[in-house]
């Protein structure tokens, strides 16, 4: 122990530092480590959920981009259906009278046309109001806040605008 006492260590002294040091040590990680871990750990899992919630979202707008093309596939082949049949009618009111058949060809094809773009509208209408909903409901998700009637209709008024 003389070699402690050469270098002018005392060891009554440096066991007390020793204590000291454990005490701070202890009441460091009690009231500071561990609170500031708990609270990374929380902000963690909030990021994790609102990735998770993000790729949802995402998921859920390319289903919907996926079913809006496929209803306006299939409007547009029911359109070209349309003035398929339309000019079938054409060439059979041709060769009774072409008079009479110019008189009902415009008629038909101007029917078709009128219920061509109402259904493309109504489809339209109704795509618009879904992609409407899941912007909303995806907004609620990352937000975490329930979307009112105003932001609701802020959101519709947009999508009309995107149309």
């Amino acid at each position: 122990m003389d070699f402690l006492k050469d270098f002018g260590v005392q060891p009554m002294l440096l066991a007390a530092q020793v204590v000291n040091f454990l005490i701070l040590l202890f009441i460091l990680k009690k009231l500071l480590y561990g609170p500031i871990l708990k609270v990374l750990a929380e902000r963690k899992k909030k990021i994790e959920d609102s990735l998770k919630n993000a790729e949802e979202i995402e998921k859920r707008l390319l289903q919907t981009e996926e079913e809006k093309e496929k209803v306006l596939e299939k409007a547009s082949l029911e359109v070209q259906k349309l003035l398929d049949e339309a000019k079938k009618e054409i060439e059979i009111m041709k060769e009774e009278g072409k008079a009479q058949a110019e008189s009902l060809a415009a008629q038909i094809i101007q029917k078709g046309e009128v219920e061509a773009r109402a259904q493309a509208e109504a489809l339209r209408v109704e795509v618009m109001g879904r992609v409407a909903d899941i912007v909303g409901i995806g907004m609620e998700k990352v937000t975490g806040k329930i979307i009112d009637k105003k932001q609701k209709e802020i959101i519709e008024k947009s999508m009309r605008n995107i149309s």
